[in-house]
């Protein structure tokens, strides 16, 4: 074996070491069978789903069993003699409180309950594969077997297990709470519009799961395991590949050349990631876990570096093409092409990132936190990412030009990045060996360094298949238990009722309408990532906008964003409090900031519902983009209390108030002549305070201050 083979082989067979063969085996496994179907369609999606279903939870619970096992040895090296700590009476069992020891032992069998589910989801998918033709077709006339139910209620399950483990316990507890709903001892209970005549377990059962709906969800489980999955899958190997980590030095070496510094690594990162990953939390948890202390080091105020970050990760959901994998939904339930939706989200993302861009740049010159190590950006950087062009082009000209399937457009990306990656190695390998004058000087060694290269390149490719499966491996219970909460709400009809109860509140009028949308929107919205709020205020909130004239596809941006903006809306705010607690600062007061910060944010939806060439583009869109623009500029300067220049007063900040409103709102034909007004006031103010001795243009704000 040569050395290089052999330094990796463990030296002892451990539980660890066999967890991570499993882990790596059923990863390349998962997303090779991705790719493998996005190029041969060989079944119907239905049928490949349950497949997805299968290998997707069980990779997942088999990685929290290693995870478990690798913390569980980290805490044996990291801790002291037992003896010693039970003498001083520090860890004595007498000390614990009941919940910790109940707490202790579950942690203990934790690792096989989850190696057991991993096996019932291997099981039940298989079950139903064996079974699919009669599931499919032949149950309707047949009926369902008392195994078929036993089935689906073990699908249903795992679904909410696995959305507990990875997202928390809120998606899994309003899981739970609809099926609840749907059940006859709740159901003839419950007052007004929620009263419905219920159902037993059975129906539960075989609309949850075994009737192929539910968790198999099309528009969820369908899109998710084809489209959302490719890209999750492309995310994860380009990562692999070392994309992120050239994308966040991009970033630093970005924030030398501006005075705002480190900021724009937050911004950047955030943005980039947030579209690929659909959680708020998990990208705060991520990119802040190092950009919210580099903050902190260039003097930003700790509120500040929380706010930033939260509100960041939160808009990255917005970015196309991905956009959180929201857009592969959002097509499917509109019944329109993915490039529509692309189109319609780039304008309200532009306008949301470049004002809280402009805001957080304000905040910093505002408070004097400008960074000292202002110097020239080396272009060279980019030559070390150049190669990732190479697949985004082809993702891009698929999907524009060509008008691919994102299926096949993520297929041929995957392909291309594997061959471009594993020829830049190879080159870079060659290159610094002979620099060191160490390449291979004779045939023999020439085929001994060859087979090394080969060797690396494949290990390099399983790595980057590996960490694709993982990638998306905790979305795919999450997937499953939104269908069920879908599927519930669809089949006890509340989702027309709320609908319907919307439209009589608002009395017919439009704005009231989207007010009590936005409100349901961000409820809902309120610790779930945003792909599961935005699927779950579409079946209940869009049917009562769309109803007031709204076009289709604002009217799913509109709830969209919401949703998204939950992440940074008190009282949860998910976003904020974990980017609150890596800086160790007030959840309150970095709640205040993320709010200032992504004031726009709350207003562009209503923007596009008024002037709607914002979605559909046409040439009324020239005029509508820039003036709202300068509307959302507006509205962060008067939150933001300083214009670039000086800090502003109170008076001064409301006509940037009315002035922001006048863009965004007024109608097209009077709304510049609206905006130099209030600007030529805004000026005029300006001018009288310099007048008489009040300029504020060269002094900073106490950091200590709002």
């Amino acid at each position: 074996m040569p050395p290089f083979v052999a330094e990796r082989v463990p030296r002892r067979l451990t539980p660890l070491v066999v967890l991570n063969a499993l882990v790596t085996l059923l990863a390349i496994t998962f997303t090779v069978w991705t790719i493998y179907y996005a190029y041969s369609l060989m079944w119907m999606r239905l049928r490949f789903s349950n497949v997805f279903l299968g290998l997707g939870l069980a990779l997942y619970y088999l990685d929290v069993v290693r995870t478990r096992y690798e913390e569980a040895e980290s805490a044996e090296q990291a801790t002291p003699d037992p003896g010693a700590m039970n003498a001083s009476g520090s860890t004595s069992v007498s000390n614990r409180g009941l919940f910790a020891r109940i707490r202790e032992g579950y942690d203990r069998i934790d690792p096989y309950i989850a190696l057991a589910s991993a096996v019932l989801a291997l099981a039940a998918t298989a079950y139903v594969e064996f079974n699919f033709q009669r599931l499919h077709q032949d149950v309707h006339l047949a009926g369902h077997t008392q195994a078929d139910l036993v089935v689906g209620v073990v699908l249903i399950a795992l679904a909410i297990d696995a959305t507990r483990r990875a997202f928390g316990n809120i998606i899994a507890a309003v899981t739970v709470a609809s099926i609840a709903y749907a059940h006859t001892a709740f159901a003839m209970h419950l007052p007004g519009v929620l009263q419905h005549i219920g159902y037993d377990w059975t129906r539960i059962t075989r609309e949850g799961a075994i009737e192929l709906t539910g968790v198999y969800h099309d528009t969820l489980m369908g899109i998710g395991s084809t489209w959302v999955a490719i890209f999750i899958m492309f995310a994860g190997i380009a990562k692999a590949y070392g994309l992120m980590d050239f994308v966040l030095k991009v970033g630093r070496e970005l924030g030398k050349t501006l005075k705002t510094g480190v900021v724009q690594i937050a911004v950047i990162a955030s943005m980039v990631m947030g579209s690929i990953t659909g959680s708020a939390a998990a990208n705060t948890a991520t990119t802040g876990s190092f950009t919210i202390p580099m903050m902190q080091d260039q003097g930003i105020r700790d509120d500040f570096s929380a706010a930033i970050e939260s509100v960041a990760s939160a808009g990255g959901q917005m970015l196309p093409p991905v956009m959180g994998v929201a857009a592969f939904l959002m097509a499917d339930f509109i019944g329109v092409s993915y490039l529509e939706i692309v189109q319609a989200g780039i304008i309200p993302a532009a306008l949301f990132y470049l004002s809280v861009g402009i805001g957080i740049h304000f905040a910093v010159l505002k408070f004097g936190w400008t960074s000292p190590n202002v110097g020239s950006f080396d272009w060279r950087l980019l030559l070390n990412g150049i190669h990732f062009a190479v697949p985004l082009g082809v993702l891009l000209v698929t999907l524009i030009w060509l008008r691919y399937t994102p299926l096949t457009a993520g297929l041929y990306t995957i392909i291309t990045i594997f061959v471009v990656g594993s020829l830049k190695f190879v080159v870079v390998d060659a290159l610094e060996a002979s620099r060191a004058d160490s390449g291979p000087t004779s045939v023999k060694s020439g085929v001994a360094w060859a087979f090394k290269e080969c060797y690396l390149v494949f290990e390099q490719i399983a790595l980057a298949l590996r960490r694709g499966g993982l990638e998306m491996a905790p979305l795919v219970g999450v997937l499953a238990a939104m269908g069920v909460i879908i599927e519930m709400l669809t089949f006890t009809g509340l989702a027309p009722r709320v609908s319907t109860s919307i439209l009589g509140i608002g009395g017919g009028m439009l704005f009231v309408v989207l007010i009590l949308a936005m409100i349901a929107s961000i409820l809902f919205g309120l610790g779930m990532p945003t792909p599961a709020a935005y699927v779950l205020v579409v079946v209940l909130v869009v049917p009562g906008v769309t109803e007031m004239g709204v076009p289709e596809i604002a009217s799913h941006m509109f709830v969209f964003y919401f949703a998204m903006l939950s992440a940074i809306t008190p009282p949860v705010a998910i976003s904020v409090a974990i980017g609150a607690r890596i800086a160790g600062t007030s959840f309150v007061k970095a709640c205040l900031q993320a709010l200032r910060i992504g004031a726009p944010g709350f207003v562009i939806p209503f923007a596009f519902v008024a002037n709607d060439s914002l979605i559909y583009w046409s040439q009324e869109t020239l005029l509508a983009f820039p003036v709202v623009l300068a509307g959302t500029v507006a509205l962060i300067v008067a939150t933001i209390g300083f214009d670039g220049a000086r800090n502003l007063s109170y008076p001064v900040r409301g006509f940037y108030v009315v002035a922001a409103f006048a863009a965004m709102f007024g109608s097209l034909v009077s709304v510049v002549l609206q905006v130099v007004a209030a600007a030529a006031i805004v000026a005029a103010l300006g001018y009288a305070k310099t007048v008489i001795g009040y300029d504020e243009s060269h002094t900073k704000a106490s950091p200590t201050s709002d």
